[in-house]
């Protein structure tokens, strides 16, 4: 009887930890935007086979977004949008002008498209030292 309780709760344990998806570990030069603190406008165009989301910065985003791309000028960078990577470009030039656009693939896209009708800003600031 013992076992099939110690049993029976390391199944239950288990199907819990399956139902809450894990944030994906992130490494190397990334640049985080949050859709409701960051995005002024943003659209999103369907088609068939393609999907992709243009997306207007605010100026601190847009001033994120340039200093990233000097930084990481001819490496790789992920973006990562409300906690779900959408692009892993090599970056190629200094983006200044605070407009984006990504190809999304459909994965992404479904983890995403939700998510971009949050409309509050919550902003994680760092502890006080």
């Amino acid at each position: 009887m013992k076992f099939l309780l110690s049993a029976a709760a390391l199944l239950i344990s288990t199907a819990a930890m399956a139902a809450t998806p894990a944030k994906p570990v992130i490494t190397g030069n990334i640049l985080r935007l949050d859709s409701a603190c960051d995005f002024t406008e943003s659209s999103l165009n369907i088609q068939r086979d393609n999907l992709s989301l243009s997306a207007t910065l605010n100026k601190l985003a847009a001033a994120r977004l340039q200093q990233a791309t000097g930084d990481f000028l001819n490496q790789s960078m992920v973006v990562v949008i409300n906690d779900v990577p959408v692009s892993a470009p090599v970056v190629r030039t200094v983006i200044n002008t605070g407009k984006v656009q990504f190809a999304l693939g459909r994965d992404a896209a479904a983890q995403l498209l939700p998510t971009l009708l949050e409309t509050t800003c919550i902003r994680e600031t760092p502890a006080p030292r």
